[in-house]
């Protein structure tokens, strides 16, 4: 596969998102790729490397702010209730990462059918781009297709991670104690996890039983260590209140107008099957898989199960595109 082609989106604050776009510039659509929370580009590298093989679509995928090799920007404010922003200082707010798939899509697709996709918080994203301009999903509209993967609408702050809740309460109360720990002193913490092994036995161990499925490739495991432990302090800490306070249920039936696939693991313990089942019952004609043994790192863990829904999406929009000629 050709090396990727590099750009730079400002967005409305004058954060730089880094972008790579493969595949031929002129395919008749183009596919936009968004990550989640503390990964990067990196995470979508199979269906990139796939698709746009494929020669008939055009593959962009971006850097979140603060992840990657993307920049903050001047407005890292929280879009969060003020208790939890007090507890976490300044970040981000889903809307704010609405706004930056909109200005991905304003400056580098201009014309033409876009099929989004979107893992995790990236699905958060897409969500929160379909509530500011619900017209871009509208039936005909420039978004011909949408998938969902390993994300929800919202309620987040009840998460168990699959344990029951006399466990779970007091997990939560330990993962905002730490979190809040790292926002305080994040150069320190920085400095903490840049000596932490990707490889080493414990920390696959550990991210299998957080993230993937007992029979995930061992290398898309340290591949995944490797992209989190590139994720600065500031953003892994700055991102989680938004997160928590994530709700947008409102904007799902604005979705209805495109094609959408949602995917789900049956042993996803961040965003567990039962959120992409409310997300299919809210979305007008979405169609719900659910991949039996996989965690949340789905396109990572099996990424031919989502390179051939985006592919599927992919071809709907071009037929749609050719009967519309």
């Amino acid at each position: 596969m050709a090396d990727p082609r590099f750009h730079t989106v400002v967005a409305s604050d004058g954060a730089e998102l880094h972008v790579e776009e493969d595949g031929a510039a002129d395919a008749p659509v183009t596919l936009v790729l968004a990550h989640g929370w503390t990964l990067s580009t990196r995470a979508w590298r199979a269906q990139a490397e796939a698709l746009a093989a494929a020669g008939d679509v055009r593959v962009l995928r971006y850097d979140q702010r603060g992840h990657g090799r993307s920049t903050q920007g001047d407005a890292w404010l929280s879009g969060v209730p003020a208790a939890d922003a007090d507890r976490f200082g300044p970040g981000p707010s889903v809307d704010q990462l609405g706004g930056d798939l909109a200005a991905v899509l304003d400056q580098l697709v201009p014309s033409g059918p876009v099929v989004l996709a979107g893992h995790s918080m990236g699905g958060m994203t897409i969500m929160a781009l379909a509530d500011q301009r619900p017209a871009l999903f509208a039936v005909g509209g420039r978004v011909a297709g949408v998938l969902l993967t390993n994300t929800s609408s919202g309620g987040l702050s009840r998460l168990t991670l699959g344990f029951p809740e006399v466990v779970a309460k007091p997990v939560r109360r330990s993962i905002i104690k730490t979190l809040r720990k790292i926002a305080a002193k994040p150069g320190k913490a920085d400095a903490f996890r840049a000596k932490q092994s990707t490889s080493a036995r414990l920390a696959v161990a550990q991210t299998r039983w957080l993230l993937f499925g007992r029979k995930a490739p061992r290398a898309a495991i340290v591949e995944c260590n490797e992209i989190i432990k590139t994720c600065p302090s500031a953003t892994l800490a700055g991102f989680f209140p938004a997160l928590m306070t994530h709700e947008k249920r409102t904007a799902l039936k604005a979705l209805g107008g495109a094609e959408v696939e949602v995917v789900a693991s049956s042993r996803d313990r961040l965003t567990p099957a039962a959120h992409a089942r409310r997300l299919a019952e809210a979305i007008p004609g979405a169609r719900l898989t659910v991949v039996p043994g996989t965690g949340h790192m789905l396109p990572m863990e099996r990424p031919q199960v989502v390179s051939s829904l985006l592919t599927k999406l992919i071809a709907a929009a071009r037929a749609r595109e050719e009967s519309a000629a």
